[in-house]
Parts: C-alpha cells; structure tokens; sequence
C-alpha cells in the first residue's frame, strides 16, 4: 500500500512532457541564440524516433493485409476510402471557410529571381510506383511504400503457407514497437531541447508579414484538431469525446513539438488500442488491427495538408491578386493530389497554376517554423479519426445519432466562420491600415553596411538643368586625372528609372545605380555632382561633356551606337509587360494576345523596348511611345493596354501603383544589356570595367542587388532578446 501511494507521487508520462516542454521554452528564453547549441540533442533524438517508423510502416501493413482473407480486404480498402472522403469534406469545408479571412487588397512586389525560371516538375511516378521497394524505403518516400505493402499484403492473402513468413514478420512489428517505445521515454529531454532552441533561435520578425497565414491557419488547426474531430468521432461512435481527447493527448502533444507526426505513429496506435480497451471493442476485432490502419491512412491526403493550401488565397491577398474563379476548380484537383506529396512541391505548383509571384514560396518556407507544427497537430488527429472511425464501421460500432450530429456540425461551422471573420477584422483594421508596400519604396534608404563596414554615401549635389563640366580637360589630360584633380565624379542620371535611379520620399536620390555611383565615387576619394540626362540629346551630352558616366539603366539599344564593341554591360534586365491586374488573364502569354483583334501597348521613347516593340511585335499590336513611365500609370493614355518595360522596373513601379501586375508573355526570352556609359575614352572604360569586376568578386555587386532589385533587406541582424543578454547583462 505504501509503495503504491509512493509511486503515485510521481508525475505521470503526459506531466513530464509539458513539464520538459515549459522548462525548454524557459530554457530557451533564458539563453536566447545559445539555445542553439542545444539544437544536437534534438536532432538525435528525432533520428532515434524515425529509425524505426518506415520499417514499422512496411512490416505491420504486410502483417495485417496478408492475414486478411481478399473479401475483408477489399472491404478495408472499400471503408477506408469513405472514412477518408468524409474526413477530406470536412477539411475542404474548413478550407473554404479559412479563405474568407483575407479581404481584398490591392499591393505589389519587387523583382524575383524566379521571374525568368521554368517551374520544376516532380516525379509523381517515383512517389506513388515502388519500382525499387528498396530505393522508396532508402529515400523515405513513403506512398511507395505502403503501395508496396498493400500490393504484397494482397498477394498474400489466398498464398498457402503464408504463416511461415507472417509469425516472424508479426514477431519483428512487435520488435519495432517495443523499440519505439523505448525511445518514446526519452521524449521529455528530447523536448526539452526541441523546445529550448526553438523558443531561443525563431525570429519572430520573420513572421510579421505571415501574421495573415497563420491566423488563417492556425485557429482553424487547433479547432479542428481539438473539437471538430474528436467531437465528431464522438457523434457516430460509442467514444466519448473527452475520453478521444485523454487518449490522444500524448501524441498530440509529441507531434506539435516535435514537427513531425511520422515518428509517433507507434503512440497513435497505442492511443487508438488504449481507446478500443477501454471500451471493450477489442474482441470484435477480426484482424483489422491499428497496425494497419493507421499505417494506411498516413499516405492518404490529410486534412492538414488540405487546410494548409489557405496558403494560396493568402498569397492572392497579400499581393493584391484576384484568383480567377476558373482557376479554382484545377486549384483544387492540384492541391488534392499534391496532398500525397509534400507541401514544397505542391505549393509552387499551385502559386504557379493561380499565375501568383513565385517568390511568395519564400514566405511559406519561413511560415514552416510554426505552421508545420499545426499541421502535424491536425494530421494526427486525423489519423486518430480515421483508425476509430473504420474501426468502428467494420465492427459494426458506428452510431448514429442525427440531432448530435447536425448540433456539432452546426456548432463547428460556426466557429470557423468566427475564427476566419474575426482573422478577417483584424487583417483589415490591424495589418492593412499599417502596412504598406509602397514605403518598402518610398521609404527606402541607402545600403547601411557594404561588406562589415558601415557606408558613408559620397558629398553630392543634384543638379536641376544639365550642364557642361565647368572644368574642361586640359591637353593631355585623362578624364581620370580630371576627377582626381577636381575632386568631383560627375555622374548623369534619369530619375524615372526605378529602382536604379529614383527620388524616394524625402525627395533623396537613391536606386541601385545611385548607390554605385557612391560607391564609384568613395573608391576615387572624391565627391559627386548628379546631372540630369535628356534621353532624346544623351549622345550630344556626352560629347559635350555634361558628365563623366551615366549611371541610370541605359539600355543596350542606345548604348550600340557609343558604346566600344568591347565593353560589358554590367546587368542583363527581362523584358515584361505591365498590365492592369483585371488584364492579367487576357496578356499572360504571346498565344492570348496575338488572339486579340487589336491591342495597343506603350513604350518609353527611344529605348531598346520601344524598338523592338515596333520590330517584332505581331502586326494587331499597335505601340505608343510615351516621354515617361509616369504617363502611363497616371492614366494619359486611358486606351493603352499595357506598358513594355523591364521586369525589374515594372516590379518596383507596381509597389506605387498595386492595381497593376508584372507579367512575362515572351517567357523570360528577351534579355536586355544595361551599360554604365561614358564619352569615348578608353582608358576610363577600361577603368570601370575592371572596378565592375572588383565590385563583383568582393560581393558589393551583389549585396546592392539583392536589397534594391529583389527588395531584399539588408539592416544588420540584433542579437536575438535573452533573459543571459537583456536582463542579467551577461553577455554582450
């Protein structure tokens, strides 16, 4: 009796893991980014779990299938199938709910990389067809393998003497569930580490601009996973629902954790087992056993995976895109396949299909850090339902009873209409009302740090009217001797070419070009005069000698007729079209618009875009030259269809005016040369060359790109907030 009481005073298995989790979530807060160090422990611990699981998978569905007899099989695989569909309408009710959440919004985008690339296809053969049983079990493609169990398990069935193989293929999942659970008792360090470096290494400001995502997503995750299955697994079943709850708790709570349903599918099989006991189904078992159920349910789309594809409507909203209602119903077949597949693949396929920028997958790869983990949460809930749910069918258990049933549909639709109009509110009032893509433009500064070091832009003065040099070169002087003797680089520049050269909000001259001018500028030691250049007179400027270069995304079409043969541009740009977003549809590719009976698209004058237009484009397509981009955008030419310009520029222009989109109907097939230009004088030519190529090898080059043409920031990174750092002042 003493012992018994005394063993009592111990917390259970479930105290432990949130015990270890609130001590790893301290821990990590604690440490901050020396949580990191930690990070070891937990990968040995998620390795330990996973060792066993794709063997457990192969050896308990061959175990289960082959003792069947082919009538109970058939029957398996028939109920199966419509548990399935009922819990895949419940998420795609889910889903559509979670879609009304994103308001309309009209934004735009900067430049991507991904703009000119083709869209990678995957190997849908390889994930499903077992062609090598042992390739799919070496590369954890887990639809494969349990296609090959099924198909072996079938072939077992009416096979004599099928005992010899099944005794000690039962005798090995028994192995590898005893092993699972002996690493499932390490679980509380493991989580403890899982939680500590989580809680000290996220950065939550990545996730400011997911906010929108993840409420969408996440509410309706833990609805789903916490009262519209149990509760509706309760409703036709003789389980209760807080008894479904209890016994779902451990594994529920390992999965969110961890990140990773796969590895506890031993503790959802115990926890389906410990239900059946507890209600005395075990003795109607007849072979179904959870050791095949649950295995043949975990390939099969989830309503996690279902749910998560709200990522789409969310990238919609938060470029400010309207996904056409044709769209939706090959959206929907897409995503419901890909469920069989993972999210990373299905996720660019669908951003793809709805034509939405395709950087925006970058957004769902860091949402990964905290919506992964509400997904394993509703994948296994869903395993749960589906095991008890078919159990329950093939038994003979199920339990109907319309008054609880329609009271919990009801009950549940209205709170994820709730959540989602409540996500909805806050969007608009919070997020929309503060946000703004245009200040990513209007509010842009110059690069802060060039290579570890803090940059100091150049003394500079703008000019209003171009001008010659005041200073003209001597007899025998070089153009470089003249900067160095005068002490200021005289650099032309056309402020309508954003974002190489653009006045931002505080009326500062800032772009991708200027900030190289800059830095041209700091590498000479000396200061900078910015003179305006007249794009119809830039050939009589330079002879005339207004300035030393110009540095403002000179096209290669003009530049033909100054430039040396042998100079280098030093970018190559991606002719595009700049369409209103209700044209997107009609302009998307060169087979649409050569269908039109006319159309009518604008250029800038004298540039190359301008000159190819009038080239090469179609005989129904008529081209207006415009003196400046800003024409178009304003509205002064209303029967214009779409702007023709670099895809790199239209981007920038779209975050000032979001009602219209960047699209690519030559493919990515036109690439453009942009020359920083100079009068003839080949020894200053050289001389920027071989700077261009400097600036290139020590990654100055590059770090302006990606912060002023792909809008990346480039702000140096805080020490992550620690109690060690912040509060006791331990560390620097």
């Amino acid at each position: 009796m003493a012992e018994s009481t005394a063993r009592k005073r111990y917390p259970s298995f479930s105290a432990w893991v949130l015990i270890s989790l609130g001590l790893g979530i301290g821990c990590g807060l604690f440490l901050g980014e020396y949580a990191r160090y930690l990070n070891w422990i937990s990968e040995v611990f998620v390795g330990l779990l996973q060792m066993a699981v794709l063997p457990y998978v192969l050896a308990s569905l061959i175990t289960n299938i082959g003792q069947l007899t082919r009538e109970s099989g058939i029957r398996l695989l028939r109920i199966s199938l419509l548990v399935s569909l009922v819990l895949w309408m419940i998420g795609l009710a889910s889903l559509a709910i979670s879609t009304l959440a994103f308001p309309r919004w009209d934004t735009g985008s900067f430049y991507s990389s991904r703009f000119t690339q083709p869209h990678s296809s995957y190997n849908w053969m390889s994930l499903f067809v077992p062609s090598n049983p042992f390739a799919s079990l070496a590369e954890n493609a887990v639809p494969a393998v349990v296609v090959f169990a099924i198909v072996l398990g079938f072939a077992l069935m009416k096979l004599p003497g099928k005992e010899k193989l099944l005794e000690p293929l039962q005798v090995l999942v028994e192995a590898l569930a005893k092993m699972n659970r002996m690493v499932v008792q390490l679980t509380p360090i493991g989580l403890f580490a899982i939680a500590a470096h989580t809680a000290g290494t996220i950065e939550l400001g990545q996730l400011s601009l997911l906010q929108g995502y993840l409420l969408a997503y996440c509410l309706p995750a833990v609805l789903l996973s916490l009262v519209v299955l149990p509760a509706f697994v309760a409703a036709v079943t003789p389980l209760g629902y807080w008894e479904i709850l209890r016994a779902s708790r451990d594994a529920l709570i390992t999965a969110f954790v961890i990140g990773n349903s796969f590895v506890v599918l031993p503790m959802i099989v115990d926890s389906v087992k410990r239900l059946q006991r507890q209600n005395g189904l075990v003795d109607t078992l007849h072979g179904n056993k959870p050791e095949s159920l649950v295995p043949l349910a975990y390939p099969m789309p989830d309503v996690g995976r279902i749910v998560a594809l709200v990522f789409i409507p969310f990238a919609a909203w938060f470029s400010g895109t309207v996904i056409p209602v044709e769209k939706y119903l090959p959206l929907m077949g897409v995503g419901f396949l890909g469920a069989f597949g993972k999210p990373v693949v299905t996720i660019p396929l669908m951003l793809n299909l709805a034509e939405l920028p395709s950087d925006l997958f970058n957004l769902y790869l860091i949402s990964g850090v905290v919506a992964a983990r509400f997904g394993d949460l509703m994948k296994t809930m869903h395993l749960i339902s589906f095991s008890l749910l078919t159990y329950c069918v093939l038994s003979g258990a199920i339990r109907l009873r319309p008054v609880k049933m329609v009271v919990g549909v009801a009950g549940s639709l209205g709170l994820l209409v709730i959540v989602s109009l409540g996500t909805r509110t806050y969007l608009v009032t919070e997020f929309q009302g503060h946000y703004s893509r245009e200040d990513l433009l209007t509010e842009r500064k110059m690069v802060p740090i060039l290579r570890g070091r803090s940059f100091q832009v150049a003394n500079s003065t703008i000019l209003k009217e171009p001008a010659a040099n005041p200073r003209p070169k001597r007899p025998g002087e070089s153009r470089i001797q003249r900067i160095q003797d005068r002490g200021v680089l005289r650099v032309g520049f056309n402020a309508d070419r954003m974002p190489f050269a653009y006045f931002n909000g505080q009326q500062e001259l800032i772009g991708f070009d200027i900030q190289m001018a800059h830095v041209l500028a700091r590498d000479f030691g000396v200061d900078i005069e910015f003179v305006p250049v007249d794009r119809d007179h830039i050939v009589t400027q330079l002879d005339e000698d207004h300035f030393d270069v110009v540095m403002s995304a000179v096209e290669g079409g003009l530049a033909k007729t100054i430039m040396a043969p042998w100079s280098e541009p030093y970018m190559e740009v991606t002719m595009a079209l700049v369409v209103p977003d209700h044209d997107e549809h009609r302009l998307r590719d060169v087979e649409s618009m050569v269908k039109l009976p006319k159309l009518k698209l604008a250029a800038i004058k004298n540039s190359f875009f301008a000159d190819l237009a009038h080239q090469d484009f179609p005989e129904n397509i008529e081209v207006v030259e415009l003196d400046t981009v800003d024409q178009y955008f304003n509205g002064q030419h209303a029967e214009v269809d779409g702007l023709v310009i670099s895809a790199e520029s239209g981007s920038a222009w779209t975050l000032l005016h979001p009602e219209f989109t960047v699209v690519n109907p030559v493919k990515g097939r036109y690439r453009v040369p942009l020359y920083y230009l100079s009068a003839n004088d080949a020894e200053f030519d050289e001389f920027l060359e071989d700077w261009l190529r400097l600036k290139r090898a020590d990654g100055t080059y590059q770090l302006l790109y990606d912060y002023w043409i792909l809008g990346e920031e480039k702000t140096p990174a805080k020490p992550r907030w620690s109690v060690l750092r912040n509060v006791l002042g331990w560390v620097d």
